[in-house]
């Protein structure tokens, strides 16, 4: 461990100096590294690098606040989770996404950078280095925006303000996509093959192996909580379309989740991927009031439908008294800016017959198609995020030592108690209801 820490402050270091102007004639006076256990994550560590620089020619001293993002695990761990396609993917959006979305937007004459909706990073990196180990190794140093007043938001559930800007920042990101599909598609194109496909099947067979473990969970749990309390279906709908989900999918959920991941040549973006409120960070006025977001952690992006980025921050985080009164709307705060952003970009009208696929009634119905896949994956992580802080250190072990086992599966399948069981069922209840659910 010693010798990874050493390289961080000295090597990854020096190549974060050398390779932007900002630092010119800046040497190392100290550098500080910790790692803090609230930012350890499932599959990565991240660490908090402070770095002391002096001026060579003024002598003036400046702090300069990172943090470095590393894999964690051995090479089993690490195959298990798809580490060798989840981090380079990382990577690639911010070596090579961001900025050709930035090019893109200055030479259409936006003030728009997609940079901006991301801390800055200076290094995204991978390959094998021998000085921190022997495995493939990627580095990702970006700004620690917390001295700027970013930070976490809520737990699990968010109010109108915290779900807009979320929206409003992924309706801009999407854009990107289409605007770029629509002026140069050669260009969108050669950065949607730099993407290492995530799939839950492949040829046939189960290739995101833990997830098909946590999806199969989530399901046993929502079927044994449904049986022992009947009432819970109420509605016949709703008993039909949970009986579709146990006897067409039943142990197979990835078979359905890779349906989801269908790319469309009209609606296909470059998604976020993992969109939920634990993967950006939020800037607060004197009231307390969110004011602006960031967006972090892309290790799950993929091109696919902009409904999986948007349902799964839906589901994962709106209460069902929320969704009752507020779904619609945000829905249409996402295509509101969704659409100004591409009419800002492309200098047009929304009545631009290009614009014609992506109007409100045509993006509603493909979002229906997709839908489901939000309410899915939020049968997953809801457990996580609303059990105590002993549950989820326990269940994180498991994850990390063996996802097979039985501890495990019992954790999956109790974490939260009855609170979590209601949770989910509500998710999957919305879903039946708005239609989403009949695409099994």
């Amino acid at each position: 461990m010693e010798a990874k820490v050493n390289y961080i402050k000295t090597r990854l270091v020096q190549q974060v100096l050398t390779s932007h102007e900002c630092f010119r004639g800046m040497e190392v006076v100290r550098s500080d590294l910790h790692t803090p256990k609230h930012l350890d994550g499932f599959m990565s560590a991240i660490h908090q690098l402070t770095l002391t620089l002096r001026h060579s020619a003024s002598g003036e001293t400046s702090t300069v606040p990172l943090l470095v993002k590393v894999m964690k695990g051995d090479e089993l761990f690490r195959k298990q989770n798809l580490a060798h396609v989840l981090f380079p993917n990382e990577i690639n959006i911010y070596a090579n996404v961001l900025p050709q979305f930035d090019a893109f937007l200055a030479a259409a004459g936006s003030d728009l950078r997609a940079t901006r909706w991301c801390p800055r990073v200076y290094l995204s990196t991978m390959g094998q280095f021998r000085e921190y180990s022997e495995l493939f190794e990627t580095f990702l140093v970006m700004e620690n925006v917390t001295p700027r007043g970013f930070r976490t938001g809520p737990r699990l559930d968010l109010d109108e303000a915290h779900l807009t800007l979320m929206v409003e920042i992924i309706a801009r990101y999407h854009a990107c996509s289409y605007a770029l599909r629509i002026k140069d598609p050669p260009a969108l194109d050669r950065l949607v093959e730099r993407i290492v496909p995530l799939n839950f099947l492949q040829d046939g067979k189960v290739f995101f192996e833990s997830y098909d473990v946590v999806f199969r969970l989530a399901a046993e749990r929502l079927f044994a909580y449904v049986d022992a309390v009947p009432a819970e279906l109420d509605s016949e709908r709703f008993r039909q379309h949970v009986h579709t989900l146990r006897t067409k999918y039943g142990p197979n959920q990835s078979e359905l989740m890779q349906k989801f991941l269908h790319r469309d040549p009209t609606y296909s973006v470059i998604l976020h991927g993992d969109y939920n409120r634990n993967n950006v960070l939020f800037r607060y006025d004197d009231g307390q009031r969110p004011v602006e977001v960031l967006m972090i952690d892309f290790q799950e992006n993929r091109y696919g439908s902009p409904a999986l980025d948007l349902s799964f921050l839906m589901y994962m985080n709106m209460t069902p008294e929320l969704r009752e009164r507020f779904w619609e709307e945000l829905l249409r705060r996402y295509h509101r800016q969704l659409m100004g952003t591409l009419c800002a970009v492309l200098h047009c009208e929304e009545s631009d017959p290009r614009l014609e696929p992506y109007r409100e009634a045509s993006f509603r119905a493909h979002f229906a198609r997709f839908a489901l896949y939000g309410a899915m994956v939020a049968l997953n992580f809801i457990p996580s995020m609303m059990s105590s802080e002993e549950e989820v250190i326990e269940v994180s072990g498991y994850f990390e030592q063996d996802i097979h086992c039985e501890g495990f599966r019992r954790c999956a399948l109790a974490m939260g108690g009855d609170v979590v069981n209601r949770r989910i069922t509500a998710v999957m209840r919305h879903a039946s209801k708005m239609g989403y659910m009949d695409v099994m």
